[in-house]
């Protein structure tokens, strides 16, 4: 098997999938980044709430690495900036090659000859460690505020607001799949990035040699085993596609296309004769004497539910034209 290509004489492409996420301004930069941006992005959106918590977790790893940086943090000399960024470039093939060198850091010397200089100044092992864990926390932070702008924008769209929970647990049935397989990808990165900050202390206060390669072969093994997994269901990670047509949905068409029409009226009376019927695994079971919602039942999930008229109304307005 040939030795793989130093990282700086590597181009991004397609295939490095989710691992070569990085700011939208280039590539991360452990001296100068942080996680400030993506919470002015996604603060607005509905699930920030629910992850707030994770993206606070994440900045306490940039913070004990920002520390273990230090004082390249505030020089920020020329050859220390370039080390960091060809770090996070490299990073995917770090993790593919590892097992070829004796250690990451060892890895990333390697794979990204050209700007950490052999001698010093250059970075300590401690310091590759910590470089490694703040960009695996900033993928994590980036994957779930894909989680946020994703059931965001399919909120948008749908005409579904923020205090509309009935209809926001429905619309996340239909993405469940593409949700489902992010917050396990999230998960994934946030344990890769706090272990490699333990491995930063490790190396920082120079412990037995045996410790660290032990931990090492540790990490590798789960590396490995996490890339294998995410290979296996790559061709199926996104599960139903954000814009998934929902059970709903489809008796809706179907009952837009026999009543020739989207006006509300139109589509009430036809729902009304079909009153009982499956359409599409959707029975309809009348209107709310007091409520006014249209009650359903989901035949394909055994699952009663309902929706409120506004909401009909506007997944109606949605509807392509008949």
């Amino acid at each position: 098997m040939a030795t793989p290509p130093a990282s700086d004489e590597q181009t991004d492409g397609p295939d490095d999938g989710p691992d070569a996420a990085v700011p939208a301004g280039g590539p991360f930069n452990a001296l100068t980044d942080d996680l400030n941006d993506l919470r002015l992005q996604h603060e607005h959106c509905w699930l920030w709430p629910q992850i707030t918590l994770e993206i606070d977790r994440l900045d306490d790893v940039l913070k004990g690495g920002r520390q273990l940086l230090e004082p390249l943090t505030t020089d920020r000399p020329d050859w220390a900036m370039k080390a960091c960024i060809g770090i996070a470039r490299s990073s995917p093939a770090i993790h593919q090659h590892v097992e070829r060198y004796d250690s990451y850091a060892q890895a990333a010397r390697s794979l990204w000859t050209t700007f950490i200089p052999a001698t010093p100044p250059t970075l300590t092992d401690a310091q590759i460690y910590a470089a490694m864990a703040m960009h695996e926390a900033r993928m994590a932070a980036e994957t779930y505020c894909e989680i946020a702008a994703g059931i965001e924008e399919e909120m948008a769209q749908a005409g579904v607001g923020h205090d509309d929970e009935d209809e926001i647990v429905e619309l996340r049935c239909d993405i469940a799949g593409w949700e489902r397989w992010h917050w396990h990808y999230a998960a994934q990165q946030v344990g890769s990035a706090e272990r490699f900050l333990l491995m930063a202390s490790f190396a920082a206060t120079a412990p037995d040699s045996s410790i660290i390669k032990k931990a090492e072969s540790q990490m590798a093994t789960l590396e490995r085993k996490a890339r294998a997994a995410r290979a296996e269901v790559a061709p199926y990670r996104q599960g139903r596609q954000k814009g998934a047509v929902s059970n709903l949905t489809r008796a809706l068409l179907e009952i837009v296309r026999a009543a020739r029409s989207k006006e509300y009226q139109a589509v009430r009376a036809k729902i009304k004769e079909w009153m009982g019927e499956d359409v599409e695994g959707i029975r309809f079971d009348g209107f709310g004497q007091y409520d006014g919602r249209l009650e359903y039942t989901d035949l394909t999930k055994n699952r009663v539910d309902s929706i409120a008229i506004d909401t009909l109304k506007r997944k109606l307005r949605d509807l392509p034209d008949v």
